[in-house]
């Protein structure tokens, strides 16, 4: 809506009299004016109802006086809706030829209107003025003005079905006709592509030539109805065979020159011609990012220039891009690393590397270092070429291989690890079976405190191969349980009684229950967890701190509980703390296969139950066991 301004030239020259300020601008500017001209108010569509205000002295002998009072005294009629009309195609089309319209309806003088807006004048809020000029039919001019815009359209961005209709209503008005169809062709047939005006006369004209033969030649008269006259002008776009045809219907061949019609051929020829390539693009694009959704990788297409053509999601969500444009440093939220963890030149990138020197790779493993996040990708980027050779793009693919590198780091220190604990006890076990051996030879009595240490160490090589033997059990499926109605209070009592009177039987203490509590378990796989967690707690608690050992129920559940006085632990250890082969952030110092956790919460699971850990960095660490109570055997 325009802003008001009394001082702007115009005037309001209302139906029911003048304003004198505003009814003398207009006679001084605008009523003696050579060119026809109007002065209509047309609001916004909630601010108001349209009006045609005054009329100048040339638009009514333009008119005629009947139609020119008919106009300003009629509030609504069909001759104000064809100019209000006529505005709004003006407006919906900027910078092309308005369109002819009449104000009589079918048969009347055809006109052609210019709109300006002009700045709010008195009670009017939204003033335009409209310059008419008589439309004279000629069909040569108006098709090489169609001309003239098809040129310019072939470069539009624009929706091309609705392009497409567009140039089929530019059409219809150019030639006069009441239907208008433009048909393409596919195969050895032609298929509807555009059509405007009536519906019925449109749909029959295309199909009466959906299956016509339609010779090389130029332009063509058909009936629309075999039997009858002449009445469809058909020009070939192309051919032969041709790229398609435009037909009307017309009782008269077309008012315009050979050469007019020949280069309006070519202009839809070439219209249809970039229509196929756009839609072709468009579909083999839709096609290749499909296929791309599809990769279990992320998936990055970028041309010899370093422009990044196209990504799939994975991508994207790895990347952490809504918009991915170049491949330098720049538009890259990390820098590049070796698998060591050591940050490469720009120039080592993979991505980069390619451009510069067109070098791909196969499989090569690179870290992203994103501050905070690190992730491993496995990267493959291959050359794209063209049919000369030369390489256009690259397409490169990356899988993130985080946690199979960390479960790989896992396993080699794990493997370190158990060649260690597993050398262990049998260095040790060969000197006590030594010395015995040379007591026995001697003739000597065996020290039964070397059988002993020499059964220590025998033990402890079982416990080590029993766990490799309960990992593989799981891994498996094969994990059996031996459940039964089981006493916790009592199995806990004796599973605590070899801490409580061992050398470190002064930093345990036991809170049991007051009185029996049952659960259908396999006693001694719990034996097995609730050992692991005493000993957990008395290795990698405070040294001489107090390791509390509590049995107690809740709804339907048994609580065993272990707490330690430690330093706590991390959030990041405590989502890693029960994978295998992870042996905590004091691994370096504590040796540990790591999977003793993992196995008592397989060994939980397996009952029904469930172990957690609440703990935090400088806090006590509590484990919780919790099992289903019941007497009843599954």
């Amino acid at each position: 809506m325009s802003p008001a301004n009394n001082d702007a030239p115009g005037a309001v020259v209302q139906t029911s009299g003048m304003l004198p300020r505003a009814g003398q601008v207009w006679a001084a500017i605008y009523e003696n004016l050579p060119q026809p001209t109007l002065l209509l108010n047309i609001p916004d569509a909630d601010c108001g109802a349209r009006a045609l205000v005054a009329v100048n002295h040339s638009a009514r002998a333009l008119f005629g006086e009947d139609l020119a009072s008919h106009l300003v005294e009629s509030a609504n009629s069909e001759a104000l809706d064809a100019m209000f009309e006529a505005f709004d195609q003006s407006r919906a089309r900027p910078g092309q030829p308005p369109a002819p319209f009449s104000l009589r309806g079918e048969g009347g003088a055809l006109f052609r209107a210019h709109f300006t807006p002009l700045p709010a004048i008195d009670a009017l809020d939204a003033p335009w003025l409209c310059l008419v000029h008589a439309y004279q039919r000629d069909q040569d001019q108006a098709l090489q003005e169609l001309i003239s815009e098809l040129s310019a359209l072939h470069h539009e961005r624009s929706d091309l079905d609705a392009l497409g209709m567009a140039v089929a209503e530019r059409l219809r008005e150019a030639f006069n006709t009441p239907a208008v169809a433009l048909l393409a062709a596919e195969e050895d047939r032609f298929a509807p592509r555009w059509q405007s005006g009536d519906a019925t006369l449109s749909a029959r004209l295309v199909e009466r030539l959906r299956n016509a033969q339609i010779p090389a030649d130029l332009l063509h008269h058909m009936a629309l109805e075999p039997g009858r006259a002449p009445d469809i002008c058909v020009l070939n776009l192309g051919g032969p065979p041709a790229h398609g045809v435009l037909s009307w219907v017309a009782e008269i061949p077309p008012d315009a020159r050979p050469t007019t019609l020949s280069l309006l051929a070519t202009a839809l020829d070439l219209l249809l011609s970039t229509a196929y390539i756009r839609e072709s693009y468009s579909e083999e694009r839709m096609r290749l990012r499909a296929v791309l959704e599809h990769v279990p990788s992320a998936v990055l297409l970028f041309d010899s220039e370093g422009k990044v053509v196209m990504y799939n999601s994975r991508a994207q969500a790895m990347i952490g891009h809504n918009r991915w444009r170049n491949l330098g440093p720049s538009d890259h939220p990390f820098t590049v690393c070796d698998v060591e963890g050591d940050e490469l030149p720009v120039e080592r990138w993979p991505l980069v590397r390619a451009v510069s020197e067109g070098i791909g790779c196969t499989n090569e493993e690179y870290v992203l270092d994103f501050g905070e996040v690190r992730r491993n990708v496995l990267m493959t980027i291959a050359p794209v070429v063209d049919e000369s050779g030369a390489t256009r793009l690259f397409l490169a693919s990356a899988t993130d291989v985080t946690e199979r590198s960390a479960r790989d780091r896992r396993k080699d220190e794990f493997l370190s690890v158990a060649s260690h604990e597993l050398r262990s006890p049998l260095t040790p076990l060969s000197g006590f079976v030594h010395l015995a051996r040379q007591q026995a030879e001697m003739g000597k009595r065996v020290d039964p405190e070397v059988l002993r240490r020499a059964e220590s160490q025998v033990h402890r090589l079982r416990r080590l191969v029993d766990a490799l033997l309960d990992m593989s059990r799981i891994e498996t499926g094969r994990l059996r349980l031996l459940k039964k109605p089981t006493s916790l209070r009592s199995l806990l009592k004796r599973i605590a009684e070899p801490w409580l009177n061992g050398h470190e039987g002064h930093r345990i203490t036991l809170h049991n229950a007051d009185e029996a509590i049952f659960a259908v378990i396999d006693p001694d796989r719990i034996e097995q967890v609730i050992s692991n967690l005493i000993d957990n707690a008395l290795k990698h608690g405070k040294k001489e701190g107090h390791v509390q050992v509590r049995l107690h129920t809740a709804t339907a559940h048994a609580i065993i509980s272990v707490r330690d006085e430690g330093e706590g632990m991390s959030e990041e250890e405590v989502e890693q703390i029960f994978e295998r082969f992870y042996s905590g952030a004091n691994a370096r110092t504590t040796k540990s296969m790591g999977l003793g956790l993992y196995i008592s919460r397989q060994i939980i699971e397996e009952h029904g139950g469930l172990i957690e850990i609440e703990t935090a960095p400088g806090s006590p660490t509590e484990v919780r066991v919790l099992l289903p109570l019941g007497r009843d055997a599954e």
